[in-house]
């Protein structure tokens, strides 16, 4: 019997990206963070330029290097959500499991 990685080992990125749009649909509070990511970068062409990449000859005002701190620590709220989301997922999939193999009834 295959372990759940390894049996779906080339669609795991697409199962992770499911509990996202999970998330994106059903949590409240991943719903307020990710619309305060758009908020500050709809507000703030040049850190969305640095933030995809475009370095070059670009600088950051004061406010704009606070707006980055901002969005530092939304990204790591959202990440925390997500860890989370994903470690109990697998805790269901291992119950589920778990009964199906008739270790729990």
């Amino acid at each position: 019997m295959e372990n759940f990685y390894t049996e779906y080992e080339d669609m795991f990125e697409e199962y992770i990206e499911d509990i996202k749009r999970y998330l994106r649909n059903t949590n409240e509070e991943y719903i307020k963070l990710q619309n305060k990511v758009h908020e500050i970068l709809d507000k703030n062409e040049n850190l969305t330029w640095i933030l995809e990449g475009e370095i070059k000859n670009r600088t950051l005002s004061n406010e704009e290097c606070f707006e980055l701190s901002e969005l530092v620590k939304i990204y790591y709220d959202i990440q925390s959500i997500e860890e989370k989301e994903i470690f109990f997922s697998g805790s269901r999939e291992a119950y589920l499991f778990f009964k199906k193999i008739g270790i729990l009834k």
